[in-house]
């Protein structure tokens, strides 16, 4: 799902980013990357993480990875709307999107077009084209939605399902397995991060990968959810066992009221009327690790994990976390800030999702 507000006080607003700086990214991206046609570079933008889309007329979109929709769509800036192609089929099918209840939201059309992702061939790929948005910043030209193909029920006014990116990539034969292999890295890293089609991208890893099943609570079990708890500091409980989503096109981690009071209380933060929590450099100082306990594996958030990349010393210090809405019906949300510091996979055939550590896991660049 997509945020309304990405960045907290303009903090890491940056416009289309990421550069190989380093000879082992370099490296890396020579001896196995150029190889490979099913891996698509991610890079950021606006607060978000995004990957570019061609469409058969050659208009070029940034969209944002959002594993917490199914539904892709483009032409979200008046300056750069979508154009029919040799490809496109207009469906006249009305569709309607709602995110996260924050007020973004695209009504328009899905078209049938061939789209290219990288050097991936997609055809006859349902797309949408909008007649009215809300809620995008200036530089975002739409959503890529790699969510499960359930979460595109109920968006057409025909009620069919719409077929995913993943489905049709699977379906037409380009990759070998319906998985995605998601790799962020954090905001001030001078790199790029990486989608895998079908495969994992076994390069940036440094532990196995470990599964879980999707969790089996509705509504959560529709989305890329799992069940968790969370424990601040080794010993201080923050959230009771319970269901919640992995989601690449938030940027923040959500937790249930209850648990954002006991996670503010322990850090000592003080809560901005904007939503975000504050801390000072000396609590920074002190700030302990926020376990995340999935299946039987504990990922840690060390402390730099916990914080938004800052511009410089004297920048705020502000924490990732933020409080879910009382109407959510799943406790936690797992955003951008998880996946900077862990590689997840999302198998549609086995139903489970896989986690690693990988380069960034333990960095301290924020």
């Amino acid at each position: 799902m997509v945020d309304a507000d990405p960045s907290p006080f303009g903090i890491a607003k940056i416009p289309f980013s990421r550069i190989l700086d380093s000879k082992r990214a370099a490296a890396l991206y020579i001896s196995q990357l150029a190889k490979r046609d099913d891996t698509v570079f991610v890079q950021k933008a606006y607060g978000y993480y995004c990957a570019y889309v061609v469409t058969s007329s050659t208009t070029t979109f940034n969209l944002v990875i959002d594993t917490g929709s199914g539904y892709t769509w483009v032409g979200a800036q008046e300056h750069n709307p979508y154009v029919e192609g040799p490809a496109s089929i207009a469906t006249g099918i009305p569709t309607e999107v709602s995110y996260s209840g924050d007020g973004a939201t695209f009504r328009g059309e899905t078209y049938s077009d061939t789209i290219g992702l990288g050097a991936l061939i997609i055809q006859s790929q349902g797309i949408g084209v909008p007649t009215e948005v809300h809620g995008f910043p200036a530089g975002i030209d739409g959503v890529l939605g790699l969510g499960p193909t359930r979460l595109t029920a109920g968006i057409s006014s025909d009620g069919g399902l719409i077929p995913t990116v993943v489905d049709n990539l699977y379906s037409q034969g380009s990759i070998g397995s319906p998985s995605l292999g998601v790799y962020f890295v954090p905001e001030n890293v001078a790199a790029v991060g990486l989608l895998s089609f079908g495969y994992i991208q076994e390069t940036v890893l440094t532990s196995d990968m470990t599964y879980v099943p999707v969790t089996t609570t509705s509504p959560t079990s529709s989305f890329w959810g799992v069940d968790a708890s969370m424990v601040y500091g080794g010993n201080t409980p923050i959230l009771n066992f319970g269901p919640g989503l992995l989601d690449t096109g938030s940027t923040k981690i959500t937790i249930a009221g209850d648990a954002f009071a006991a996670y503010r209380a322990a850090t000592g933060s003080v809560l901005h009327h904007s939503g975000w929590l504050i801390i000072t450099q000396a609590q920074y100082n002190r700030l302990q690790t926020l376990s995340i306990l999935i299946g039987d594996q504990s990922y840690d958030l060390s402390p730099n994990a916990q914080i938004y990349a800052r511009s410089s010393p004297n920048s705020p210090v502000i924490l990732v976390v933020r409080s879910r809405r009382a109407s959510s019906r799943s406790v936690f949300s797992l955003g951008a800030p998880f996946f900077q510091r862990y590689y997840v996979v999302f198998n549609s055939t086995s139903n489970q999702i896989g986690f690693a550590s990988h380069f960034y896991t333990d960095s301290t660049t924020n």
